[in-house]
């Protein structure tokens, strides 16, 4: 199964890296719109593919090119927007599939349509909208003479596919374009001279960046293009704000009056901006910048993605267990540089969700000196051998106002023991969270604390260990108070009652009554050795396993 899901993780690459190589032909429509087709067709193993362009002056969307289908009446079908399948997906919406298309409810039906979908013997549709900088162009869509229902994987690929198809689709249109303007214009060279010689620098400007996007997508290598052409200084800030690249000079503020939004797929990816005001002229150059800022973005991200995901696997292999020989996981580890024998670290960031995939792309940014990364289980695991790697991530959840929390376990120099460091320093975490506490741990620091939480995590911690509360816990239960945790944080505390009623936001004399409740329910010395030492463990016991079970 694992090998399945990689080889089509590699075909869909495949798919990508041939369709964006014809992003160079920008010459020929025809073979740009072909190559999609056939590929989108092939990627799914559909009877059929097709790419439509949508009208949107007359409400219809029409099938440009198409692979597979048999009748005239198909090839050629003008769809009115909203209606069908294809109808819908050319609104620019959201992909759409049918796995039935005459006995979907949901689609709107055209009796001229149906007959024509009937008589091409279609059962199953799914299409894609095509977008370039917010606009729809049209929709890329397959479709099979028996019923289907396409997978979410299978949607995400072609969705893939389309930003790809629609850049290159808008690309070849504009160059055309282009290229009759040049032939019209040539016949009026001394009125519009000045005209042509803007088409003509669009066109020399289009080829510059789609070498450099074709060759090293770099996004400073494009501002440097583009402020040749413009004479004015660039620079690129992505969705957050902070800056990506620049040309050399005075780098514009990011919210200068002069810019282009760098958008993809509706997804908008930062603004590329000028450090003065521009002409409209001035301005369609930059915009193409953008485009290609864009298609840079795309390229860049999918090699990272392939990359992540190759390093994920090495990791999450080694970690459950499936890779045993040290001599196998030397050889794949060094893929990564990581030679055999060197110290390795393991670290455990805790991340949000929601900021996973950027912090991902910030870590992949500090140009760690060997480093592995995976993100599973509310964390970021990263397997290292850099003695800097702790300063360097410091520094960065410093620049972006992040609180840090990691646990950290090694130096170790068999790599077999990177699962049992890896639990470690997931412990260090958690125990962090535990003592709601912020920084990074060492898995060597936690001691006995350590043990409990290993053993709260397999859920084999020994009743014995807890029976010391169990009064408090009862009473707590059963009068709803908070003598537990009062109790905890006032040995946390070192027996410091003003400390503990600042925690706990209630007055040091709130915190004196309930101490006295405590020594009630418990007894007397409680606090205090020999029974102190009890208590205080069966607290951070029960602590723990709240901790780990939320």
């Amino acid at each position: 199964m694992t090998h399945n899901l990689a080889q089509g993780r590699e075909q869909l690459q495949q798919v990508l890296l041939d369709t964006a190589a014809d992003l160079t032909e920008l010459r020929d429509l025809e073979a740009v719109l072909q190559a999609i087709v056939h590929r989108t067709r092939v990627l799914l193993s559909t009877d059929m593919a097709y790419i439509s362009l949508t009208d949107f002056e007359h409400g219809e969307t029409y099938i440009r090119h198409a692979e597979g289908v048999i009748t005239q009446a198909y090839r050629t079908i003008r769809q009115p927007l909203g209606t069908g399948v294809l109808g819908q997906v050319a609104t620019g919406l959201a992909p759409v599939q049918s796995s039935n298309y005459a006995e979907d409810p949901e689609i709107e039906h055209l009796a001229e349509i149906d007959e024509i979908v009937q008589g091409e013997g279609v059962q199953a549709v799914m299409g894609v909208p095509l977008t370039v900088t917010g606009r729809v162009i049209g929709a890329l869509l397959v479709a099979e003479r028996h019923s289907r229902l396409f997978s979410a994987a299978e949607i995400a690929a072609v969705d893939s596919l389309g930003r790809y198809a629609a850049i290159a689709i808008d690309n070849s249109m504009r160059f055309e374009s282009l290229t009759r303007l040049v032939e019209q214009l040539s016949s009026r060279q001394r009125r519009d001279a000045d005209e042509l010689a803007l088409t003509t620098h669009v066109l020399d400007l289009d080829r510059r960046l789609m070498e450099t996007v074709m060759g090293t997508p770099d996004a400073e290598h494009l501002l440097m293009i583009g402020r040749s052409a413009l004479a004015v200084d660039l620079a690129f800030y992505d969705a957050d704000g902070s800056m990506v690249a620049a040309t050399s000079g005075r780098a514009p503020e990011a919210d200068a009056q002069s810019y282009v939004s760098v958008v993809a797929a509706g997804e908008t990816l930062g603004r590329v901006v000028a450090d003065r005001l521009l002409s409209e002229t001035e301005r369609t150059l930059l915009e193409r910048v953008a485009v290609h800022l864009a298609l840079a973005v795309l390229f860049e991200r999918a090699e990272e993605d392939a990359d992540l995901r190759r390093q994920s696997e090495v990791v999450e292999d080694i970690i459950d267990g499936r890779e045993h020989s040290r001599e196998r996981i030397e050889r794949r580890l060094k893929h990564w540089g990581i030679r055999s024998g060197e110290p390795l670290l393991c670290v455990a960031i805790e991340v949000p969700d929601q900021d996973r995939r950027r912090l991902l792309q910030l870590l992949s940014g500090l140009r760690m000196r060997c480093v592995l990364m995976s993100s599973h289980s509310g964390h970021v695991c990263m397997v290292t051998v850099d003695t800097q790697w702790e300063q360097r991530v410091r520094d960065l959840f410093a620049a972006r106002g992040w609180t840090l929390r990691a646990g950290v376990e090694g130096p170790f120099d068999d790599p077999r023991l990177i699962g049992s460091g890896h639990e470690r320093a997931e412990l260090a975490l958690h125990s962090l969270d535990t003592l709601q506490r912020d920084g990074i741990v060492h898995g060597e620091q936690l001691g006995l604390l350590g043990v409990v939480l290993g053993l709260a995590r397999r859920g084999q911690t020994p009743q014995s260990l807890t029976a010391p509360i169990d009064g408090l816990i009862a009473y707590d239960h059963t009068h709803h108070t908070d003598l537990t945790n009062t109790a905890y944080v006032y040995l946390e505390s070192e027996g410091n009652t003003a400390l503990t009623g600042e925690l706990l936001s209630v007055h040091r004399n709130t915190v004196r009554q309930r101490l006295e409740r405590i020594s009630t329910v418990l007894g007397a010395g409680w606090d205090a050795s020999p029974r102190r030492l009890g208590v205080h463990l069966a607290l951070r016991i029960r602590d723990a396993q709240v901790t780990l079970d939320r």
